[in-house]
Formats: C-alpha cells, sequence, structure tokens
C-alpha cells in the first residue's frame, strides 16, 4: 500500500474518530465527514466501502491497542495488573464513542458483533491467567475452585465494557482522569477483599499514584 493511500486513510480514521468523540456515531454521516476534510464521498468510500465499514475498522485500532497491554504474564504484580486496567482505560477514553455507543454497534454493525464476543472470550481468559498469577504469586487468597476468579473476571469486564457511558451521565464535568481514578479505585476496593498484606500495600501506592 502506497504512503499516499496509507495516509489518506489514517487522515479519514484520525478525523471520523475525532467527529464520532465530539457529535456521537449515531450523528456523523460519510457526508459531513467529506465536508470536513475537504474530500468527495466517493474518495472515503474508496477506503471504506461503508460507515459500517470505517466504524468497525476503528473498533479494530482500539482491539489492536488493548492487545498490546492486555496480555498474560508469568512474573504479573498487583501493581502491573493495576496499571494494565489504567492503560485500556486511557485507550476507552480515546476511542470513547465506540463505548457509548456499545448497544448500539452491536445490534446495527454486524462485522462489530461478529468479532466481540471471540475478543471478549480471549480478553476475559487473559484477565483470569493474570488473577491465577496473583494468587499463586501470594498476592490474592481465592477459593480453589474458579468462583470468586470468574467472579472477579466478570465484573472488572463490566465495568470496563461501561463506564464511560455511566461516567458520561455521572460524572460529566469531571475530567477523564478524574473518571478513570474514580473506576478504578472501585476495581481495587473490589479486589481487597481477596487481598494479602504485600498486594494490599501496592493497591495504597497505586491508588495514591493517581
Amino acid at each position: 500500500m502506497s504512503k499516499l493511500i496509507m495516509n489518506t486513510r489514517e487522515k479519514i480514521l484520525d478525523k471520523a474518530l475525532e467527529m464520532f468523540n465530539e457529535q456521537g456515531i449515531e450523528y456523523v454521516g460519510l457526508r459531513e465527514l467529506a465536508a470536513v476534510l475537504d474530500m468527495r464521498v466517493s474518495n472515503i468510500t474508496y477506503y471504506f466501502p461503508t460507515k459500517d465499514d470505517l466504524v468497525y475498522q476503528l473498533s479494530q485500532e482500539l482491539r489492536k491497542k488493548n492487545a498490546t497491554v492486555i496480555v498474560a504474564r508469568e512474573n504479573m504484580t498487583m501493581n502491573g495488573f493495576l496499571v494494565m486496567l489504567h492503560q485500556v482505560f486511557q485507550h476507552h477514553v480515546a476511542f470513547r464513542c465506540l463505548l457509548l455507543s456499545f448497544v448500539h454497534l452491536m445490534e446495527q454493525n454486524k462485522f462489530i458483533s461478529a468479532s466481540y464476543k471471540k475478543t471478549q472470550d480471549l480478553r476475559n481468559a487473559t484477565i483470569k491467567s493474570n488473577i491465577e498469577v496473583l494468587a499463586t504469586s501470594g498476592y490474592l487468597k481465592l477459593n480453589d475452585n474458579d468462583a470468586d476468579k470468574d467472579y472477579l473476571v466478570s465484573t472488572i469486564a463490566l465495568i470496563s465494557r461501561f463506564w464511560i457511558s455511566e461516567a458520561a451521565i455521572s460524572f460529566r464535568k469531571v475530567s477523564s482522569a478524574e473518571q478513570i481514578r474514580h473506576y478504578l479505585i472501585l476495581i481495587t476496593k473490589l479486589m481487597m477483599p481477596y487481598a494479602t498484606a504485600k498486594a494490599k500495600k501496592e493497591m495504597q501506592q497505586f491508588m495514591e499514584g493517581l
């Protein structure tokens, strides 16, 4: 792919993300995007035949960013686990339009709905693997069965999936950094009853550093 094509493609993606974040995915069409870019609609559809294709590509950009940080680590620490979530939440802010329109996209965008379950299953498995490492490394005290692990994974996934929507309603006048801090502290407190002394020390240091 030529440099010119890559530059045009990235220019379209960058401006689409900016406009979607500011106005909402549902309220920006290809015509509005083309007007701001000073392009013809056909210039956009050359790269992205439909708006669904464009939004799907943005979702893949977010997926790739999260894939670089949501990884299973044999040496995972409590601080490392929380830092990982912090980075994911920062990615969510950068692509907040996708999370704010999550239900709509799952119902209307066949590309996103088709890939979502596979990605989510992989993410949950990675989170569970890291929680297991935290348990074997003496950071968490969990039952031998999977009940505690599954509870933590499902609750962390729930907060991660919908925190931006809740923040847009309850904390709209608060900065994104303060919003992230609030929800990361929720997750930290969620894990606190299972934490050992060394985990609590790292949790406290993490919260103080937010």
